[in-house]
C-alpha cells in the first residue's frame, strides 16, 4: 500500500497580489526542473497544508501549492471583518490560478484537486484546457443542487444523526425546515460573535464529523477551531448559496473540453461529503477518464485506500513524463545524456563526453537556477566565434518554449563553462541580426538538426555567446 512521501520544505514561497486587495500565499517544493503540478485544496476555504506536498514524488515533481483567497496564509482572511466576499468567487479563483501560472513562468501543468478542489480543477481545466497536461481529482463534486441538498438538506443526516443534530443546534427550531444554507448565511453574517461564532463551529464541525469513514477526534477538533471554522464556514456558505457561480450541470455539460486530457477520478465508495454518484456520472460523460472506486474509503484524501490510488496516479504520470523526456533525449541533441553526460565529462576533463554524435563537440554550462539559486549543469553542443568564445543554441528540439538553462541565464547571465579541461567564468549574451545568422550557420554545419528544429517552432531559437570575463 502506497503512502505519503517524506516531509519536505518549500525551496521558495511568496505572496502574490491578485487584485481587489487580496494576496495569495504560494510555495514550491520538490525539483524546480521537474514535472509541474498545482495542488488545489478543498473547502473552499480549507487552505493547503504541509501534508499535501507529500502526495508527489519530490524527485520528479515541481510542486506548487497555494492558499485560495480568504483562507490559510492568504490575506485578508475571511475570519476578519475587512474581508470582502463579493470578490471571492470561483471565477476569481480561476483567474488567480492563471495569474500564478504566469508568475511562476509555467507553460503547462498537471492539476490535482480534491473535494472543492475537484470543482475548481474541473472549472479551471474547462476554461484553460490548453494549460492542463493531466487531471487527478478526488472526492468529485460539481456543486449541483442535489449534491448540496444531500449534505445540507438532511440526506447525509440519515447516516450521521448525532452529528446532524449538532449542525442544527444553532438554527431556531421554527426555521429548520427552510433552506439551511440560507439560514446559516444569516447566522454567519450576524455581527455578534455570540451568534456567528457558534454557527461557524457547528457548520465546520459537521464536515469534520463526516469527512472520514471512521470519524477521528483530532480531525473533528481541527475543524472546530474557532478561527479556522469562521473562515471556512463563511467561504463555503458563500460559495454554496451561489452554486459556485456555475450553471446547473455546467461542469458535466462542458466536460467534452477535457477529452484530450488524461484524467483519473479517485472516489471513496462511502464518501458522505461528495457522494460517489457525481464521479460516476462524470465518468459516463467522459469515457476517457479512469474512475477508481475505493471500496473502503470515505471522503478524506489520506484514508489508506484513497491515498494509495492517488499516489499511484501521481507516480504514473511522473513516469510517463520522465519516459517522454527520455525519448526526447534520444531524439534531440539538446538534452544529450543529462546528468550522466555531465558527470563523465567533468571526471575526465572532456575525454569522455566532448566528442558526441556525428562529431559534434560539447561543453558543460553551469547556470544559477532562477528559482533556487543552485547550480544547474547542462551538456550542450558548441562552436567558437571569431574571438574564441563558445557559442551555443537554445533549441530544445524545436519546442514552443525556451529550455530551462536559457531562462536561467536570462535571469542571471553570469555563468561558468568548461570546454575539455578549460574551465572559465563567462557572461552570456543573446545574439541578434547578422551576428546570429553567421553563427547559426556555423552551428548548423555541425548539427544540421537545428534547421529542422527551427521549422517546428514559431519562436526565434536563441543563439548565445559565452564571453569570457
Amino acid at each position: 500500500m502506497l503512502g505519503l512521501y517524506p516531509e519536505i520544505e518549500p525551496y521558495v514561497q511568496g505572496m502574490l497580489p491578485v487584485g481587489d486587495g487580496n494576496k495569495i500565499y504560494w510555495e514550491e517544493c520538490g525539483d524546480p526542473e521537474g514535472k509541474p503540478v498545482i495542488f488545489l485544496h478543498g473547502g473552499p476555504g480549507g487552505g493547503s497544508s504541509p501534508r499535501h506536498r507529500r502526495l508527489f514524488d519530490p524527485e520528479r515533481y515541481r510542486i506548487v501549492l497555494f492558499d485560495q483567497r480568504g483562507c490559510g496564509r492568504s490575506t485578508p482572511n475571511c475570519a476578519t471583518p475587512e474581508a470582502d466576499l463579493s470578490v471571492n468567487t470561483t471565477w476569481h479563483l480561476v483567474a488567480d490560478i492563471e495569474r500564478l501560472r504566469e508568475h511562476l513562468d509555467i507553460e503547462h501543468w498537471m492539476v490535482f484537486g480534491g473535494s472543492w478542489g475537484s470543482v475548481l480543477g474541473l472549472t479551471y481545466a474547462e476554461t484553460h484546457p490548453g494549460r492542463v497536461t493531466e487531471l487527478v481529482l478526488r472526492g468529485v463534486a460539481t456543486l449541483r443542487v442535489k449534491e448540496l441538498q444531500w449534505l445540507y438538506g438532511g440526506g447525509a443526516g440519515f447516516l450521521f444523526p448525532e452529528a446532524w443534530s449538532r449542525f442544527l443546534a444553532p438554527v431556531p427550531f421554527s426555521r429548520r425546515q427552510e433552506n439551511l444554507i440560507e439560514v446559516y448565511h444569516e447566522l454567519l453574517s450576524h455581527p455578534d460573535p455570540a451568534v456567528h461564532g457558534p454557527a461557524a463551529i457547528a457548520w465546520s464541525r459537521w464536515e469534520g464529523e463526516t469527512v472520514k469513514l471512521r470519524p477521528q477526534d483530532e480531525v473533528i477538533d481541527a475543524f472546530s477551531d474557532p478561527a479556522f471554522a469562521l473562515a471556512i464556514a463563511r467561504i463555503e456558505n458563500h460559495y454554496f448559496r451561489h452554486g459556485g457561480w456555475l450553471a446547473e450541470d455546467q461542469l458535466l455539460r462542458d466536460v467534452g473540453k477535457l477529452r484530450d486530457i488524461p484524467c483519473v477520478l479517485v472516489q471513496g465508495r462511502y464518501d458522505v461529503v461528495t457522494p460517489a454518484i457525481t464521479a460516476w456520472e462524470l465518468s459516463q460523460m467522459l469515457p476517457s477518464a479512469e474512475l477508481v472506486m475505493v471500496g473502503d474509503s470515505g471522503h478524506a484524501f489520506d484514508e489508506p485506500g484513497t491515498l494509495h490510488e492517488l499516489i499511484s496516479a501521481t507516480d504514473r504520470f511522473a513516469r510517463d513524463w520522465q519516459d517522454a523526456g527520455t525519448r526526447q533525449d534520444e531524439r534531440n541533441a539538446h538534452m544529450l545524456f543529462g546528468d550522466e553526460h555531465v558527470r563523465r565529462y567533468e571526471e575526465t576533463d572532456g575525454e569522455v563526453g566532448h566528442d558526441w554524435e556525428k562529431g559534434a563537440p560539447c561543453l558543460i554550462l553551469t547556470t544559477k537556477g532562477r528559482k533556487t539559486g543552485e547550480d544547474r549543469k547542462f551538456a550542450l553542443i558548441y562552436q567558437f566565434d571569431d574571438a574564441g568564445n563558445p557559442v551555443i543554441v537554445a533549441s530544445k528540439g524545436g519546442a514552443p518554449e525556451d529550455p530551462g538553462w536559457y531562462k536561467n541565464l536570462q535571469a542571471n547571465p553570469e555563468v561558468k563553462a568548461q570546454v575539455k579541461a578549460d574551465k572559465f567564468t563567462a557572461r552570456a549574451r543573446t545574439l541578434e541580426g547578422d551576428e546570429r545568422a553567421k553563427l547559426w550557420e556555423k552551428l548548423a554545419a555541425v548539427w544540421p538538426d537545428y534547421n529542422e528544429y527551427a521549422k517546428k517552432t514559431d519562436r526565434e531559437i536563441p543563439v548565445v555567446v559565452l564571453e569570457r570575463v
